[in-house]
C-alpha cells in the first residue's frame, strides 16, 4: 500500500532537518512518501528538503502553503490539494514527530487490510491487542479523544475523495473564522473523519493496541505557547462544540467530551485553574464566557471555579504560597533533595510559585551561590528573572547537562511533561519537588 505523509510546517527548518536525518533511512525502507507544506517566511525549509533529497537520494515533495491561514484552514487546503493524488493512505504528521520504525512497518502491513481509518494508541491507554470495528458510533466512543492529536490517525484516500463537494460546508460548520477567536473551531480533523465515515456503505476501522511505542519527538521541539494562550478557546469551548455539532447518530456526546484530554491530565483541575488565574489567562470575564462548558471540562464545582476567577491574584499567590510553605510533603522532599545537591550546580526548572519558594528555601539554607539559573520550557509569557536569578529557555543550559542538578518545581502533572523535556535533552541529574 502507498502511504503519503503530509507535514505542515512554518519557520522550523532546523528541526525539520533534525527529524529527517533521524528517520530518512528507515522511511525509505518502508516505502513511505513525504510531502511538506511550508508556510515559512524564507526559503530555509526548502533548502533543507533539497539537501536531504540529495544526500539520501530521496524524493520528498515540497509545496508552499499560505502563511495567512490558521492551521485548520491550512489542513483543509492540504486535503483539497491531495484529492488528485494517487495514494492509498494519507497520514497527517506534526513536523516535530517521527513515526518509529516498528510502528511504521506495522501500519504498512495492516494497511493491506483496506481499513478506512487506522488509529494509533494513546500512551498508556487502551487494550494491548488491536480492536477492529465496523460501527461508526463505537469508533466515536473509542477513538475521538486521540484523533484530536493530528499524527495519531491514518486515513484511507477513499474518505478524502468523498469530500470533494463538501469543503465549504465542513469549513463553515466546524471551523468558522480564520481568526483565532471565539468563532473559530480548532478540531476540524476530528469532525472530518467522523463525518466522512458515515458516508461509507461499509465502514471498517482498526484501533492499534497499546503495545508499541510509536512516536519520537525531536529534541529541538519547543513546547507550543499556542495551546496555553488559547486553552479556554480551544479545549473549554471548541472541543465540546465540535463534538456536539456531530450528526445525531453519534450518541452520549457529553460522556465522550468528559473522556477527552481535558479531564485525564487535569487541564482544568483546581491547581491548573489557579495557575491560569495567576498567569492572567483566567479571570471573571473568562469564567463568564465559558462557564456553560465547565460541566464537561472540570470536576471542580461551578462555585469553586467562580471563586478562583474573582479572587485577587495577589491574595491567591499569598494564600497558596503559605499553604505550600507548610506542606509536609514539600518540606520533606526538599530536605531529601538538599542531601543530593551539596557541592553541585543547581538549576531550578519552573518559574512559577513552586520555583520561587524553592529558591527562597535554598537561599535561606545556604545554597544561593550554587544556583546557576532558572529554566523554563518557553520563555514567552514568563518572567525574565525569579528572586534575582535569570530565567532562560531550557536549551540554554544544555551545554552543562552533564554537571548540573535540576530540580523540577511543579505539581506532578506538569512535572511529568517537564521531565520528558529533560530526558529528550539528556540531562543527567534531575529530581521532582513532589513525588521524589
Amino acid at each position: 500500500m502507498n502511504i503519503l505523509m503530509c507535514i505542515p510546517t512554518r519557520n522550523r527548518a532546523e528541526m525539520v532537518k533534525e527529524v529527517l536525518e533521524y528517520e530518512m533511512e528507515y522511511y525509505k525502507h518502508c516505502g513511505v512518501s513525504l510531502c511538506y507544506y511550508d508556510s515559512s517566511d524564507g526559503e530555509e525549509t526548502w533548502k533543507v528538503i533539497e539537501e536531504i533529497n540529495s544526500k539520501y537520494s530521496a524524493d520528498i515533495q515540497y509545496r508552499r502553503s499560505d502563511p495567512a491561514l490558521c492551521l485548520d484552514y491550512k489542513l483543509i487546503e492540504i486535503l483539497k490539494d491531495m484529492e488528485k493524488e494517487d495514494y492509498d493512505y494519507l497520514w497527517l504528521i506534526n513536523d516535530s514527530i517521527s513515526i518509529k520504525e516498528e510502528m511504521l512497518e506495522y501500519v504498512s502491513g495492516i494497511s493491506e487490510g483496506g481499513y478506512d481509518l487506522i488509529r494509533l494508541p494513546l500512551a498508556g491507554k487502551g487494550a494491548a491487542e488491536d480492536v477492529v470495528t465496523t460501527d461508526p458510533n463505537e469508533w466515536f466512543h473509542e477513538c475521538s479523544q486521540g484523533m484530536a492529536h493530528m499524527a495519531s490517525t491514518v486515513m484511507n484516500f477513499s474518505l478524502l475523495r468523498q469530500a470533494r463537494h463538501d469543503w465549504d460546508w465542513l469549513r463553515e460548520k466546524y471551523v468558522g473564522n480564520n481568526e483565532l477567536d471565539d468563532n473559530h473551531g480548532y478540531f476540524f480533523m476530528v469532525a472530518f473523519y467522523l463525518e466522512q465515515i458515515l458516508k461509507l456503505e461499509h465502514f471498517t476501522g482498526i484501533f492499534i493496541g497499546n503495545r508499541i511505542k510509536w512516536r519520537r519527538d525531536s529534541p529541538l521541539k519547543k513546547r507550543q505557547i499556542y495551546w496555553r494562550d488559547y486553552v479556554f478557546q480551544a479545549w473549554a469551548r471548541s472541543y465540546p462544540e465540535t463534538i456536539l455539532k456531530l450528526p445525531k447518530c453519534y450518541t452520549d456526546k457529553e460522556d465522550v467530551i468528559r473522556k477527552s484530554d481535558n479531564l485525564s491530565p487535569g487541564r482544568f483541575s483546581r491547581s491548573m485553574l489557579i495557575h491560569y488565574r495567576l498567569s492572567g489567562l483566567y479571570s471573571y470575564s473568562v469564567y463568564k464566557k465559558y462557564r456553560k462548558y465547565f460541566k464537561y471540562i472540570t470536576r471542580e464545582a461551578l462555585k469553586s471555579c467562580f471563586v478562583l476567577a474573582v479572587l485577587p491574584q495577589a491574595f491567591l499567590r499569598w494564600k497558596y504560597a503559605n499553604l505550600l510553605a507548610v506542606e509536609e510533603e514539600w518540606q520533606e522532599n526538599l530536605n531529601r533533595i538538599e542531601e543530593q545537591i551539596k557541592g553541585k550546580k543547581i538549576l531550578i526548572y519552573g518559574a512559577g510559585l513552586y520555583g520561587e519558594k524553592v529558591i527562597q528555601k535554598l537561599k535561606s539554607d545556604g545554597y544561593g551561590n550554587q544556583m546557576i539559573g532558572v529554566a523554563v520550557t518557553e520563555t514567552k509569557g514568563n518572567v525574565s528573572e525569579l528572586e534575582k536569578i535569570p530565567v532562560h529557555d531550557i536549551d540554554y543550559f544544555v551545554r552543562e547537562k552533564e554537571e548540573i542538578f535540576t530540580i523540577v518545581c511543579a505539581l506532578p502533572a506538569a512535572a511529568d511533561e517537564m521531565k520528558k523535556e529533560l530526558k529528550k535533552r539528556k540531562f543527567k541529574y534531575s529530581v521532582t519537588l513532589f513525588g521524589v
